[in-house]
């Protein structure tokens, strides 16, 4: 970890007080200020779309293929299709209730994705914190633990179980994003390569 400057220590301080007031631990390189920014205006971004592709790995099993997703408020629309069609599913709906729809015609409704994904299908994914993590923000519903480089972004993130590691960022119209990151939680791995980003005002 890189020690801050001696003159950021009095915006630390203050940094530091109100993410323990808010039950957040936060362990920050600098740029501090930078990172609070970023943080504040991608929280707010509600209405975007990515593509790209992602690969969900544990032992004995994995899954690959490409991503579409579009969040619009709470609402949030996550398909992935797998090489030639197979494996695929669609996952939407919003925080109460989740419809998943597999390539097989299987209908299936949720309210805890984590879990009910876990005991369907062996696997999980956290849609709703991910829905900010792959902006490059943590979830503001939850305590957390991050680490940000000198401009501010991002680089370790760990939140509910979850490990995100950010492994490279991309200007996307006029917005730097992550280009590729990592989640992991115990023996899950999830891969995340965007391609392409659309955010709204």
């Amino acid at each position: 970890m890189i020690r801050p400057p001696v003159r950021l220590a009095g915006i630390i301080a203050a940094l530091s007080c109100l993410a323990a007031c808010a039950g957040q631990r936060v362990s920050l390189a600098p740029d501090e200020v930078a990172w609070e920014n970023r943080r504040e205006t991608l929280t707010r971004a509600d209405d975007w779309s990515l593509r790209g592709r992602i690969s969900l790995k544990k032992p004995g099993d994995g899954y690959s293929g490409s991503l579409n997703w579009k969040q619009n408020g709470d609402d949030l629309d996550f398909r992935f299709r797998g090489p030639l069609g197979i494996g695929g599913f669609r996952i939407s709906g919003n925080p109460a209730l989740l419809s998943i729809r597999t390539s097989k015609g299987d209908e299936y409704f949720v309210s805890d994705p984590e879990v009910n994904l876990e005991d369907q299908f062996g696997w999980s994914i956290p849609v709703h914190s991910m829905r900010f993590w792959v902006l490059g923000v943590p979830d503001p519903g939850g305590d957390y633990e991050i680490s940000v480089d000198d401009l501010g972004r991002a680089i370790v993130l760990d939140q509910t179980g979850w490990r995100v590691r950010y492994l490279s960022y991309r200007n996307f119209e006029g917005h730097t994003l992550p280009r590729r990151m990592e989640m992991t939680k115990a023996d899950l791995r999830i891969r995340l390569a965007v391609d392409g980003w659309q955010i709204n005002q």
